[in-house]
């Protein structure tokens, strides 16, 4: 490894796993960053990782945090586990990327964050990489610009199929709300994410939270009993723009859409896949007009991305190039998803479950 290259240790690189979809990808195929190790649960899934990616591989954390090779580590187990590995990770002197949602709870989170801030020479960040997407960044400009003048409402729309469709048993585990991975946390969590940074800080008006399909089906042809909901419905607030938002994992199929209303037109961003995966498509609508003027991402973005754009890690190689320039220099060119917006995040959603456990 030459001296200017970053290493990454990636937890949690199973086969069928985040990890081996986007999080490697999008290692090897930045310049500077290097994969030097991954790490697994067992012996046996440690040497299947590093057959698989040809690269060391173990089922030791500590064989990683000792490495003076290794600069970065990316942690995208599952969530209840976030916590103690980020913790090990801090306290080793590692940078860190650390899967969303951070940790659990609230709580969790902010004592994740505290740690963080003991260490200011390290740069830690939460995987929110759905606000590097280069359709968002430009429709952020495009708004700031005034191109649909003053914003009035907007409405915001998450479809998913997975509370319908037979899921892998190894998944069964998020049928559990304790687990923290669900239509909210998940779903909702990056695409609210990806909401705040064009329209700033929200507030939660109402919301409702529920189970519409109390079932979880896996394709063994169980049907396991689940407490995770799996709907969403929020009002939220900002700053006098009222957004109408719905997340959903009884669509029919993967669909995103997001309309802004203002005064001269109305802009939408829309996908057929989460939209934190990338490849979304950006229009404007001028005010009393038909027409749709499709929008192109600018082409003087930082941190593009090198992975294509139908790669469901294009987005996260984005974020990994801002990592490593604010490891180098001290700062980075587009805002980081750092604990402290981790923190925020979490706190709106536990808002927006609050006012829904306490709906009549």
């Amino acid at each position: 490894m030459s001296s200017s290259e970053l290493g990454v240790a990636v937890v949690g690189a199973g086969a069928d796993h985040w990890s081996g979809t986007a999080h490697i990808p999008a290692i090897t195929a930045l310049d500077g960053l290097r994969l030097r190790r991954v790490v697994t649960s067992t012996p046996e899934s440690a040497a299947l990782a590093a057959e698989r990616w040809q690269v060391e591989a173990t089922h030791e954390l500590d064989r990683v945090l000792d490495d003076p090779a290794v600069d970065i580590i990316a942690v995208t187990v599952r969530v209840p586990r976030h916590a103690e590995i980020v913790e090990a990770a801090i306290t080793a002197g590692k940078h860190v990327y650390c899967e969303w949602p951070l940790a659990v709870d609230v709580p969790q989170a902010a004592k994740l964050t505290a740690l963080s801030a003991s260490r200011p020479g390290r740069v830690h960040v939460t995987g929110l990489q759905g606000r590097f997407s280069p359709h968002l960044r430009t429709a952020a400009q495009a708004l700031a610009a005034g191109r649909i003048g003053r914003p009035l409402t907007a409405n915001l729309r998450v479809y998913l199929p997975l509370g319908l469709l037979p899921r892998p048993a190894h998944r069964a585990h998020l049928r559990h709300r304790s687990v923290a991975a669900n239509v909210l946390s998940i779903h909702a969590g990056h695409t609210l994410d990806m909401l705040g940074t064009v329209l700033g800080p929200a507030r939660v008006s109402a919301a409702r939270m529920w189970s519409a399909v109390p079932e979880f089906l896996v394709d063994t042809g169980e049907r396991l009993p689940r407490d995770s909901p799996d709907n969403v419905a929020a009002l939220l607030n900002y700053a006098g723009v009222v957004v109408v938002a719905q997340f959903s994992h009884t669509g029919p199929n993967e669909s995103f859409e997001l309309e802004i209303l203002g005064t001269e037109g109305l802009m939408r961003l829309s996908s057929t896949s989460q939209p934190q995966f990338g490849q979304l498509t950006l229009e404007v609508t001028p005010l009393g007009s038909r027409d749709r003027d499709v929008l192109q991402p600018r082409g003087d973005l930082p941190y593009a991305s090198p992975l294509p754009a139908n790669h469901p890690g294009h987005n996260v190689a984005s974020a990994y190039a801002a990592l490593a320039d604010a490891i180098r220099t001290g700062h980075a060119l587009t805002p980081l998803p750092d604990f402290n917006v981790a923190v925020q995040l979490h706190e709106l959603l536990a808002v927006i479950t609050a006012e829904a456990l306490t709906a009549p």
